[in-house]
């Protein structure tokens, strides 16, 4: 089960940031990577979502691969597969709220020195 809705999540967070990034997805409190700092101003939003993207990316690449082994191999590697489908929905959701958040925050430091 693990092997199968846990790459799913991240290929849906994985094309909402993209859409986030790309500006088509505006900003709102319901789908997004929503910190106080990508909340704060659009340019923070889309800033923060551009810079996420090709981390969420990576963490379902890498949560679907180890998905598909688990669904094909049997026993103990299996379960070493699942858990690495676990690790890389927690790291790719840890890395991207960091990168995300840094980016919001220098996308408004720089807005707020051009004005």
């Amino acid at each position: 089960m693990v092997a199968v809705v846990f790459p799913v999540l991240l290929l849906l967070t994985a094309v909402l940031t993209q859409l986030a990034g790309n500006g088509v997805l505006r900003r709102n409190r319901v789908a997004g990577i929503r910190v106080r700092s990508t909340l704060r101003s659009d340019s923070g939003w889309v800033a923060g979502h551009r810079a996420a993207a090709p981390w969420v990316w990576a963490g379902f690449v890498v949560s679907a691969a180890a998905g598909v082994s688990a669904l094909l191999l049997d026993g103990a590697i299996a379960l070493v597969f699942a858990v690495i489908v676990v690790a890389a929905l927690g790291a790719t959701v840890a890395v991207s709220l960091y990168v995300a958040s840094r980016a919001a925050r220098t996308a408004d430091e720089s807005a707020l020195a051009t004005s």
